[in-house]
């Protein structure tokens, strides 16, 4: 894989319920975009995100993975998260460093337990959202009703991208309700929908859907809203930087309809990630923890030409490799064999062989870009919530607040468990 600077990348997380079906997703996503060779399936242990042995004999995701995949001139780093209540704090821990998050709900349950505490940790961290009804090919699989249960739950300002063309297992495609064209696909195919023209039966549907888009898009904007008076409408050109800009403003909230294991749609969400989603060059300055005194609080652009600083974000332990430390690039650029400052522990480290994870395989790179996501082996003090960087430059990044255990467990020396 090639490098990228911050412009061109985008992360994103994929939230939501157990068994929505968020790593049958990314599977479909990485599989269209070329980035595997065949469609891993959760069912056979063969997914890229589910590599862990009791991830795949439990056929559900335990801990958040990461996996990037180039689609166009972008490169989208996905992180894929658990939707079971003890394992969803991975979620909460990946949101500081995307700046995006894919909430994927069940096409036929809606919204779900989880779902809203996910979307509150969005709230938290102020993480422009897309929603994605997935599973659509399911039996008892409803459009209508999915939108009726997403908008009870977060408001009227969840709104359709696009409409589904058929039901259940005769689901063959999707409208865009923005360029207002038809995507057709093969279930089972390779995820590559076929352009065409609105199907008669859905495009007074579609209109309708399309205005009530343009009319949501337009009341966060005088210019746009005096547009949409004396046209009717907003043209093109116009309602895509316009939309673009509701979601990075948290506005309005997008839904898509896909089906991750019949691989229709994973295109459309992948083009929507690209086209719509912010950059991180996008998101500002980034703000430090003010570490003494009652002075202003250090800030990063995420820009190349700023001082090095990194956050580590997740820690797992490797049989071969040692303690892989996952990081994002915020300021600067990191280059292999560089030596940083734990600003967090008062020590140095040097980042031999960074690289990019692709699941559980490394991927070396040479640089890594602010704004992108790497890892690196065998750091020796560095643990997740450290702030490394430009010795020369000190700013530390709040580490995320989790919430109390409900309960805990201490292991005996003769292994009986013991709670509180």
């Amino acid at each position: 894989m090639k490098v990228y600077e911050g412009a061109n990348i985008r992360n994103a997380a994929v939230v939501g319920h157990g068994h929505a079906g968020k790593t049958s997703l990314v599977s479909a996503m990485l599989y269209t975009a070329g980035a595997t060779q065949r469609m891993g399936r959760v069912d056979d242990g063969s997914a890229t995100t589910d590599y862990d042995d009791e991830e795949i004999a439990r056929k559900m995701s335990i801990a958040s993975s990461l996996a990037p995949v180039e689609w166009g001139k972008t490169k989208i780093n996905l992180v894929d998260t658990p939707g079971f209540s003890m394992f969803v704090h991975e979620a909460k821990l990946v949101l500081p460093v995307v700046e995006a998050a894919i909430v994927v709900v069940d096409g036929v349950a809606g919204v779900e337990v989880v779902t809203e505490r996910v979307w509150s940790y969005c709230e938290e961290f102020r993480t422009p959202r897309l929603i994605v009804a997935s599973r659509m090919d399911r039996e008892r699989a409803n459009a209508e009703r999915v939108l009726e249960s997403l908008m009870k739950a977060f408001g009227r300002t969840v709104i359709p991208l696009e409409l589904p063309i058929g039901s259940e297992k005769n689901l063959s495609g999707v409208v865009d309700l923005v360029r207002m064209k038809a995507y057709t696909y093969e279930l089972g195919g390779n995820g590559k929908g076929k352009e065409g023209d609105i199907p008669a039966n859905l495009k007074d549907a579609a209109q309708e859907a399309h205005e009530k888009l343009v009319e949501m898009i337009a009341e966060g904007d005088d210019k746009l809203m005096e547009e949409f008076f004396e046209k009717g409408t907003i043209p093109e050109e116009h309602l895509i930087p316009a939309l673009h800009d509701a979601i990075r403003e948290d506005r309005i909230f997008p839904v898509l309809f896909a089906s991750g294991l019949g691989n229709i749609g994973a295109d459309r969400v992948l083009d929507f990630i690209a086209d719509y989603t912010p950059a991180p060059t996008e998101r500002g300055s980034v703000q430090g923890e003010v570490t003494s005194g009652n002075g202003e609080p250090p800030q990063r652009k995420v820009s190349d030409s700023d001082p090095v600083s990194l956050y580590v974000f997740k820690t797992v332990s490797d049989p071969f490799a040692g303690r892989i430390s996952y990081f994002k690039v915020f300021s600067g650029v990191v280059k292999n064999d560089v030596t940083v400052q734990n600003f967090t522990r008062g020590s140095q480290e040097k980042l031999a062989h960074i690289s990019i994870m692709q699941g559980k395989n490394a991927v070396p790179v040479t640089e890594l870009h602010a704004g992108d996501i790497g890892a690196v082996a065998k750091l020796r003090e560095t643990l997740t919530g450290d702030t490394l960087g430009d010795k020369s430059a000190l700013i530390q990044y709040p580490k995320v607040k989790l919430p109390e255990p409900a309960i805990t467990f201490a292991k005996t020396s003769w292994g009986r468990a013991f709670t509180s």
